[in-house]
């Protein structure tokens, strides 16, 4: 009957151990290179990406590209929105079946979001942190 227990202990104690957010994907916010802007405050990333704010500060359009990988959207909008996926799903279909706004542009993952914004001046989106390359520049949130 001891052996059970001990091997069950053994296992918490291992899992336990374990850094468990190293494995987490993390997200960073992308534009498109030639976009002046450097740092976002939190609130305005979210009113970006909730569809609150339009514009950019120059007055051009913003272009919103939803990367749909499950692993960086979940901690995405999770962490920044507050949201569950399910809860932002629900949120864009209100605005949409509304006429206050459509969609944003969704994508598969971090390479189509790159890509988009690369060939797009005034679109933002979100990639793995990992994922960033030459193509786009990341944005400081505060």
């Amino acid at each position: 009957m001891r052996k059970p227990i001990y091997i069950l202990a053994l296992i918490a104690i291992f899992l336990l151990g374990q850094d468990w957010s190293a494995r987490a994907a993390e997200y960073i916010i992308v534009v498109h290179k030639d976009n002046p802007v450097q740092r976002l405050g939190i609130e305005e990333a979210r009113n970006i990406f909730l569809g609150k704010q339009l514009r950019w500060p120059d007055n051009s359009s913003i272009t919103l590209v939803m990367n749909t990988n499950d692993d960086i959207h979940e901690k995405f909008t999770r962490e920044l929105l507050e949201k569950s996926p399910v809860q932002l799903s629900v949120y864009w279909k209100k605005i949409l079946y509304s006429g206050s706004g459509i969609l944003p542009l969704a994508v598969r993952d971090d390479e189509a979001a790159k890509s988009y914004v690369a060939l797009h001046r005034h679109a933002i989106s979100y990639i793995d942190k990992n994922s960033l390359d030459h193509q786009v520049k990341k944005v400081a949130i505060e």
